[in-house]
């Protein structure tokens, strides 16, 4: 269901959809903090997000559409509105513009190629920039919004790059929802992950030995390192989507980073599965190993949380051979 649901979140990913008014808009805390609100127009209502700022600070503004043959010709505009802010651009008749609020308009405008992200990876059209400081202090609204159509939008929101432990975590299970903000089916996201699996499984059932030769920590520490091979396969699949779509960016070294920091935890944990204790690493070793995989790919955001976990679970199950 998390899945399957249409994002509306933030360079911290948010999913929560913006209000349709400004009594009813989604308040942001900590508008300094660099965030992308994914969310979905429909019917040429605006969507609202509020925070609030003093005098002086810095606000930062961003408005991107993702790339996808539906949203070709969707091209909103991002409207500022706040205290003391002079009236600059023509507002839709459909937005709101509380009392004594001035409000400035940026209009969307497509660049020629879009914009490639490395740590999704995924790619974008950016529309609209802003870069200023408050005139007053007081709660101010970003808007976004469309004449012509509806579409998915991303709204970019502050500057601070930095992230909580939970936001830290939770990074691979939004990537998932960005692809479906993107327009990609959930069948299409997982493919990768689905042919390692497949692929892992079988290789597995077709040693002769599996009947005698697999624990459960085996197991569990096999399929860690398939989940890790996995998301670093995905990586690379969604990179070369992502490229064909955008034109070529310096960031495609954070995503190659990434893809083969993935694929060297799989590597590792499949080789000390797989290994046989009568010739290989002691068991507690092997324990200790696993729980330095599982860290390291909650880091680096491997396995989609789930290798992560049976590489844990792999460190506390007792490695004893079956005889």
């Amino acid at each position: 269901m998390y899945f399957l649901l249409t994002p509306a979140l933030a360079h911290v990913p948010v999913f929560e959809g913006g209000g349709k008014s400004p009594e009813t808009a989604t308040p942001i805390e900590d508008p300094a903090k660099s965030r992308v609100l994914y969310g979905q127009l429909s019917g040429g209502d605006p969507r609202y997000y509020s925070f609030e700022v003093e005098k002086g600070e810095r606000i930062v503004l961003g408005l991107i559409v993702p790339v996808q043959a539906e949203s070709r010709l969707f091209t909103p505009d991002l409207i500022l509105i706040g205290p003391g802010l002079p009236d600059e651009g023509e507002v839709s008749q459909k937005a709101e513009v509380p009392e004594g609020y001035g409000t400035k308009v940026f209009s969307g405008e497509r660049t020629e190629s879009a914009t490639y992200e490395g740590f999704t990876p995924s790619a974008f059209y950016s529309l609209a920039r802003a870069d200023f400081q408050a005139p007053e202090s007081g709660i101010y609204y970003a808007a976004v919004s469309s004449i012509d159509r509806g579409g998915n939008y991303g709204i970019i929101l502050g500057y601070r790059e930095n992230f909580s432990l939970i936001e830290w975590l939770l990074i691979p299970l939004n990537q998932i929802r960005i692809y479906r903000w993107e327009g990609q089916s959930l069948l299409y996201i997982l493919f990768p992950l689905g042919m390692t699996l497949a692929a892992g499984v079988l290789a597995i059932l077709l040693k002769k030995e599996t009947a005698t030769g697999f624990n459960p920590a085996r197991w569990s520490g096999t399929f860690a390192g398939l989940f890790f091979l996995g998301t670093g396969l995905s990586y690379i699949f969604q990179m070369l989507i992502s490229l064909s779509r955008s034109s070529y960016s310096s960031e495609i070294a954070i995503t190659v980073f990434l893809a083969l920091a993935s694929i060297g935890l799989g590597i590792t944990a499949l080789i000390l599965s797989l290994k046989d204790e009568g010739y290989g690493v002691k068991p507690i070793r092997k324990q200790f190993y696993f729980f330095g995989l599982g860290l390291a790919g909650l880091l680096l955001w491997a396995g989609w949380l789930i290798g992560p976990i049976l590489a844990f679970e792999a460190a506390v199950l007792p490695w004893r051979r079956k005889r």
